[in-house]
């Protein structure tokens, strides 16, 4: 196996497919959707920022607590990719705002075009094309939700978070099986 698959193959088991990152993101967005029910627009979109804003940490807590072995050599610097991946989300905000100045509902159908682009370099990285599919369904949903359901500010927030928890859960399968078969 040459070191570019090998290298891609310590990322994707080390990390778990992003698996643990998934399920705390999805889980994030969900709650995000919940926060809507009980206070202001304001508040949620509010609190959606700072909450996500520490996904990163969390997901590694709970990539910890799982027990993953760190699987990467020294050499292998594919998580550089991920702090410049990474800056794409915040660098795009205004981006998202500029669309919430002609209806506030846009809010979480924009995230979820812009984090449904920003998913697609990981088919590359973790070498698994689900995160494609993954992508597209997002920048779908969120468009037809956009679109279609403009008055419903917190429908994109549940679906959203739908969406990155199935896939979450369908990678962290798919990569524990290939570990036990590696094994």
């Amino acid at each position: 196996m040459n070191q570019v698959k090998v290298n891609h193959k310590e990322f994707r088991q080390t990390y778990l497919g992003a698996a643990p990152h998934s399920l705390t993101v999805g889980s994030l967005w969900i709650i995000s959707g919940i926060v809507t029910n009980y206070t202001s627009t304001i508040f949620a979109i509010l609190f959606f920022f700072f909450a996500t804003a520490v996904n990163f940490p969390i997901g590694e807590m709970v990539r910890k607590l799982m027990k993953i072995e760190y699987r990467m050599n020294k050499d292998n610097n594919l998580d550089n990719l991920f702090t410049w991946l990474s800056l794409t989300i915040p660098l795009s905000i205004p981006l998202v705002f500029m669309a919430c100045q002609n209806n506030m509902n846009w809010f979480f159908p924009a995230f979820t075009v812009l984090v449904g682009a920003h998913y697609l370099p990981f088919v590359w990285a973790y070498q698994m094309p689900t995160f494609g599919i993954l992508g597209i369904l997002m920048v779908v949903s969120g468009s037809i939700i956009g679109y279609y359901f403009s008055d419903i500010f917190d429908l994109a927030a549940y679906t959203t978070g739908g969406l990155i928890i199935l896939f979450g859960i369908i990678h962290l399968i798919m990569v524990k099986k290939e570990i036990k078969n590696n094994a």
